[in-house]
Parts: structure tokens; C-alpha cells; sequence
């Protein structure tokens, strides 16, 4: 008896101390509880603190997370700057998503220098490991420094749910740039873009309707609702989406609440 009261006492002695770990993933954990309100309350301010003091002893997704806050200057006083070396850091633990975030403010030139080769660099890091977000935002570059690199790019991001890559997909099938032209395949690839929300795609839909029989436009219109349980169930599986900006042309970076699901 007294045994057994020895050993619950023990567990939980160290379930206390588990919960109480200062070590750099917990830490980080209790930010993110902090941030969504699990435990007594919601409290970016100490959410933020925690994620310093993980981000210090180089945690990358606390350091991703505390970069958002510095780059939307939300909770602290905005810091471009700081974000990116957060996000570089990150990356260099070979990190997906702070590769996109990284090579995004290299590319678009927030609160950087705009610098193609940085830019790539990152960006080819979060590409080679299939996130959509790099490996779009890689194509993006691409098509003005290798054109025919960019449909792939494209093609990874699309499969994975992307509207904007659906429609740069379907503009280079349009166009014959870097692949194949294939008028047929880019009116599917537009079509879901534009059934995702991509109000752009709907022009070029317009256009291949003077050049494809209505034959097979009704052949595409059926492969692109099959295509789209297929693209739509990869987005949702991952449940790295729901953020404001997250369907822009440049899409923006996700808050920390999310960023659990984009790594």
C-alpha cells in the first residue's frame, strides 16, 4: 500500500515537472496555449514571451512564430528586419515553412532588400520538400529567370489545393510557355481555380471558349469537378488554410495559430 502511494506521488511529481519543463518546446507549447485561450486565459503578450524564450535557445517554429508578430507589428513594435533573420534561422534548421517566408520577403523585398538569388535559395529549400506555398512562390521567380521550370512548380502547388497556382498552371498549358501547350487541360486547371475563388481565371475562360468545341469544354467542365474532390481534400486534410491573405496572388504568412500545420 504504502508502495503504490509512493508511486502515484512519484507520477505526479513528475507529470508537474513535465508540465513546468522550461525546455524550448514547451515552452513554445504554453505560447501556443496562451495565444488560443487554453488554460486560465488568452494572453498574446505572454504568448509572445514564451515564444522569445524558446526562440532564444533556437526553437525554429518558435522562432517562426515570434517573426510574425515582429513582421505584422501586432503585440510588439513591427521589426521587419528581425523577422527575416527569424525566419533565415529557422530555415536553416531546414524548416518548409519559414523556406517560403524566408524567400517570400527576399522576393517581394519586405523589409529587405530585394534579392532573386536569396530568394531562391529559400524558396528552392521549401519547393524540394513539396510545400506549395514555396514551391509556387519558386515558380513564380522562375518564370522570369527559367520559364521552363515553372510549370512543375506550378503543378505541385496546384495538386495540393492552390488556386493561384491552379491559374498560373492552366496560363502556362494556355500559352505553351515551358510545357506543352494544351488548351484543353488549361481550360480544367482554370476552371478549378476559378470555382476556388480565383475571379482571374474567369477571362481566360472566356477566351478558350472561342478556341475548344463545346464537346470539350463539357469534357473539361466534368474533369475539373473530378479533379477538384481531389485537390479540395488535400487542402483540408493539411489544415494549414484559413488565414486572411492566404489566397492572395503573393500569399501572406500564416498567424501562429495555424503555423503547426504548414511546417
Amino acid at each position: 500500500m504504502r508502495r503504490s502511494i509512493l508511486f502515484a506521488i512519484f507520477v505526479s511529481l513528475t507529470v508537474i515537472a513535465a508540465g513546468q519543463s522550461d525546455s524550448p518546446e514547451a515552452l513554445y507549447d504554453r505560447g501556443i496555449d496562451a495565444i488560443t485561450g487554453v488554460g486560465p486565459s488568452e494572453n498574446d503578450v505572454q504568448g509572445v514571451d514564451y515564444f522569445r524564450r524558446s526562440a532564444e535557445r533556437g526553437y525554429g517554429p518558435a522562432q517562426i512564430a515570434l517573426a510574425y508578430y515582429y513582421e505584422t507589428g501586432s503585440v510588439v513594435a513591427s521589426n521587419p528586419v528581425e523577422a527575416v533573420n527569424l525566419y533565415r534561422k529557422a530555415a536553416q534548421q531546414g524548416d518548409p515553412l519559414a523556406g517560403w517566408l524566408a524567400g517570400r520577403h527576399y522576393y517581394l523585398g519586405n523589409g529587405v532588400p530585394r534579392d532573386l538569388d536569396a530568394a531562391q535559395k529559400w524558396l528552392k529549400l521549401s519547393a524540394d520538400q513539396n510545400n506549395p506555398f514555396g514551391a509556387y512562390y519558386l515558380g513564380r521567380l522562375m518564370a522570369d529567370r527559367d520559364f521552363t521550370k515553372a510549370p512543375k512548380l506550378y503543378k505541385i502547388a496546384a495538386d495540393q489545393g492552390l488556386p493561384q497556382a491552379q491559374y498560373f498552371y492552366a496560363k502556362a498549358l494556355k500559352d505553351g510557355r515551358g510545357i506543352a501547350q494544351d488548351r484543353l487541360e488549361a481550360y480544367v486547371w482554370y476552371s478549378v481555380a476559378a470555382d476556388a475563388g480565383y475571379v482571374a481565371a474567369n477571362s481566360d475562360l472566356g477566351e478558350l471558349n472561342t478556341y475548344l468545341t463545346v464537346e470539350q469544354i463539357s469534357q473539361a467542365k466534368v474533369k475539373a469537378h473530378d479533379l477538384e474532390q481531389v485537390v479540395i481534400r488535400a487542402v483540408t486534410a493539411r489544415g494549414c488554410s484559413g488565414w486572411v491573405g492566404e489566397f492572395d496572388e503573393f500569399p501572406t504568412t500564416p498567424p501562429p495559430k495555424l503555423q503547426r500545420y504548414c511546417h
